[in-house]
């Protein structure tokens, strides 16, 4: 059995690491998920607003959750789509005929800014009437208890704003499986580390809460309406105002059912894109997250040493099963055993959009293409384009 050269054992370092990386941050998601928030004293009015675009998998299902719950003090769910075109529109006017008394249904009213989600959400916010604004994407279900848990969080000394852990659920094809899986062990537990270890909350703008008053003391929407990653920036707003961003300890789900490979390199690509921009020079260590990719590095290097293959089978069974114990508390239950044989491939595709996002000028988001400039501001490709041809023509 030959020895290992010096690339393999920087590989094979990589991948310990890795491990070990991973092995902290699900101690630290057990941590959070553990968190124990006392009663708020009081439960301020809120609105549950949810900016919808396309038909997201079990939709009206998703919807359905936001109306079974319970809260003591007076609160409204308001949908909002761009236009009456939109696929969402029907199941979005249906639930509100059905629940007139706690569903409202708005049409986006112009387009303020470049971001499409941000652009809903002005409208969104001027529609609702009461105090806490809870934000879920429309592909997000909740349980009974999420918006006490909201107002307890609210509530601590110092928090301005208030965040969830995403747990990917209802996959069936190997994108969706792709997609959860990354929610469970990269995402949940990348956010969790951040709170429990680094004391650093990150804003997931896929359900976040924060008071009315607080959201227009910090400048409103329009503050970050020509910005991707919007809610990381609004984070760091409050942050400069001396408020805190919280991880509440109760996680909501993503539903993705039916995703294809495609959609979830072209998400992971994007959200990449983003984290370049925004936790830079952090980003740059997301591959030492991928110490099955690097121990399969190792083995095919050298195929016929058996240390390569030996710490490549190590590193898949301790992966393996951490993915289900991370799965196991945001989301209640584990993958399927063919779920499992996916995780090179999920760290390989997961390489290449890191790869990609670092390099990568614009993104397509919601039907738009949009240029990333520096501080994640956004501007319209074709704009730019015009303005460059102009410059030109001038000089």
């Amino acid at each position: 059995m030959s020895a290992l050269s010096p690339l393999q054992l920087a590989l094979a370092a990589g991948a310990l690491v890795g491990l070990l990386a991973t092995t902290l941050e699900l101690f630290a998601l057990r941590a959070v998920r553990r968190r124990r928030l006392p009663p708020p004293p009081s439960f301020p009015t809120a609105s549950v607003i949810k900016p919808l675009c396309g038909l997201d998998d079990e939709l009206e299902e998703n919807l359905r959750s936001h109306v079974q719950l319970q809260y003591p003090a007076d609160w409204e769910i308001v949908l909002g789509v761009r236009s009456e075109e939109d696929p969402a529109y029907p199941v979005a006017r249906a639930l509100a005929a059905a629940h007139p008394e706690r569903v409202r249904l708005v049409l986006q009213e112009g387009e303020p800014g470049h971001n499409p989600k941000v652009n809903q959400l002005i409208t969104l916010t001027r529609a609702a009437r009461y105090d806490v604004i809870a934000l879920t994407d429309s592909n997000v279900r909740v349980e009974p208890g999420y918006l006490v848990e909201v107002a307890s969080m609210l509530a601590q000394p110092g928090v301005g704003l208030a965040t969830q852990i995403i747990g990917g659920v209802g996959e069936r094809s190997v994108g969706a499986a792709l997609d959860n899986i990354t929610l469970a062990y990269f995402g949940a537990t990348n956010l969790a580390a951040s709170s429990a270890i680094m004391k650093w909350d990150h804003v997931v703008g896929k359900s976040m809460a924060l008071r009315r008053d607080v959201l227009e003391a910090a400048g409103g929407w329009h503050e970050v309406k020509d910005h991707l990653a919007e809610d990381e920036l609004l984070g760091k707003i409050l942050r400069r105002r001396g408020l805190r961003s919280s991880l509440c300890p109760t996680p909501v789900q993503n539903v993705q059912v039916g995703q294809r490979v495609k959609d979830f390199v072209g998400r992971q690509t994007r959200w990449l894109t983003m984290r370049f921009r925004t936790v830079f020079p952090g980003v740059l260590l997301e591959p030492l997250l991928l110490p099955v990719l690097l121990a399969l590095a190792v083995a095919l290097l050298s195929p016929r040493n058996g240390w390569g293959w030996g710490l490549f089978a190590a590193a898949y069974a301790w992966e393996a099963v951490m993915v289900q114990l991370s799965a196991r508390m945001v989301r209640g239950y584990g993958f399927k055993a063919w779920h499992l044989l996916l995780l090179p491939l999920r760290e390989a595709l997961f390489l290449a959009a890191w790869a990609r996002g670092a390099t990568l000028q614009h993104v397509d988001w919601r039907g738009r293409r949009l240029r990333v400039l520096r501080g994640t501001r956004l501007a319209e490709r074709e704009a730019l384009e015009r303005v460059r041809n102009i410059n030109k023509l001038r000089s």
